[in-house]
């Protein structure tokens, strides 16, 4: 097992049941439709993380060209991906016996939701900063107006509870990710 695969198996398992408590989720809705009462905002939400997840785990092979991991590197990108899995816990929480309208359960925790997605892009860029120090190639302008739409975005969505302002920002920002990917990433490569 080389050094690359033995950090990303955590961070993966993190990754992987993040995606694992969106499913479950998802599956509620299915299987107790007289308990669980849908908000299509907050589906829309759980896509644009289920696809962040996956994206961020189709970014981690670029890691593969690290020869020399620091423990507080792997701190950083571990940290990244407890925000992730933060996120789905957020969008659905415990199981309820009560019925659970998920517009109100959205809203009620819209604030630290987004407030996650603004640390988990401060997070990236001190990560990627690191990562650029190291030889790493940077991904310039777009990512840096990628940083700066989710952390203006996301920080109005922690703030006001507009149905829609956070139906327009789940559309934008699934828009800006989808072009983001699409214009850096749609390759798997390592640098």
């Amino acid at each position: 097992m080389t050094q690359f695969e033995y950090i990303a198996v955590l961070v993966s398992v993190i990754a992987g049941l993040g995606i694992v408590h969106l499913l479950r989720g998802v599956a509620r809705f299915f299987t107790a439709r007289n308990i669980y009462k849908p908000y299509w905002v907050h589906l829309l939400w759980t896509w644009n993380v289920f696809h962040f997840i996956v994206f961020f785990w189709w970014f981690v092979w670029r890691w593969s060209v690290v020869m020399e991991w620091q423990l507080v590197l792997f701190f950083f990108i571990l940290l990244y991906a407890t925000c992730l899995y933060l996120m789905c816990a957020i969008l659905y929480p415990s199981d309820h016996d009560n019925k659970v309208d998920f517009k109100t359960v959205y809203f009620e925790n819209r604030q630290v939701f987004f407030l996650l997605w603004v640390i988990t892009m401060v997070i990236d860029i001190i990560d990627t900063r690191w990562k650029m120090s190291l030889g790493l190639q940077g991904f310039g302008t777009t990512h840096v107006v990628l940083w700066t739409t989710i952390i203006a975005g996301s920080l109005v969505a922690a703030k006001v509870r507009n149905h829609a302002y956070h139906a327009f920002w789940g559309i934008a920002f699934f828009t800006c990710m989808a072009y983001f990917e699409y214009a850096a990433f749609s390759v798997l490569r390592a640098d």
